[in-house]
């Protein structure tokens, strides 16, 4: 009897390390598996801007210097924003179909602006008329927005501000803009100059590229290389 019960403690004896060796084991894999567990971290949501080629679709604008407003803004300057849209990490830039007139979508076919997102903010370029010289940009706010004060900076240096404004103008009596502005949409209106002025269509056409790429940086609050 003796001799049974001893082999038998015996045997219990060597299982035992097997077993708490497979058990150590078992738990060390749970704890590997819990610590490489990741969350991935969530993305934030870039800003939409939508940028505005003014008339079109017929309607040509202001008319100076041998050409309109709606073909100056789509054959010179339309196509550099456009080059530096593509350049900046942290927004999406978007274009109104340049082949339509917002003001006329929104005022009699009740789309353009009454479609807009909401979180939408809304760049519209147009140029100035009948007389004068220089350009400014017309605010949805009794005071200018960073945006605002930056796109101003750009009109300032490359073609010069119309003194008549001091850099902004604040408007309620633009159909179009106040749809904008009833939906609580953030928008400004870029008036890029004269067409009119020999002197500041002459400034525009001559520094195109680095006004779309200055402006396409005031919008965005982003450095462009």
């Amino acid at each position: 009897m003796k001799k049974w019960t001893f082999g038998l403690v015996a045997g219990l004896m060597l299982l035992l390390p097997l077993t708490l060796a497979t058990t150590t084991t078992t738990t060390a894999s749970a704890a590997t598996k819990t610590t490489t567990t990741k969350t991935k971290p969530k993305t934030k949501a870039k800003k939409h801007y939508l940028i505005v080629m003014g008339h079109g679709a017929g309607d040509p604008g202001a008319r100076g210097n041998g050409t309109t407003e709606a073909t100056f803004l789509r054959k010179h300057m339309l196509p550099q924003l456009r080059k530096y849209a593509k350049e900046v990490k942290n927004s999406e830039i978007t274009f109104y179909n340049p082949k339509k007139n917002l003001v006329s979508d929104t005022l009699y076919h009740h789309k353009g602006s009454y479609k807009i997102n909401k979180k939408t903010t809304v760049i519209m370029f147009h140029l100035d008329a009948p007389a004068g010289h220089g350009g400014h940009v017309i605010i949805h706010k009794k005071h200018p927005t960073a945006r605002d004060k930056r796109l101003a900076k750009v009109i300032k240096k490359y073609v010069g501000l119309n003194r008549a404004y001091n850099g902004y103008s604040f408007r309620t009596n633009l159909r179009n803009c106040n749809v904008l502005r009833k939906r609580g949409i953030d928008y400004s209106l870029v008036e890029s100059g004269f067409i009119t002025n020999k002197t500041d269509v002459k400034h525009l056409k001559k520094h195109m590229a680095k006004i779309a790429k200055a402006d396409i940086e005031a919008i965005t609050n982003e450095k462009i290389k």
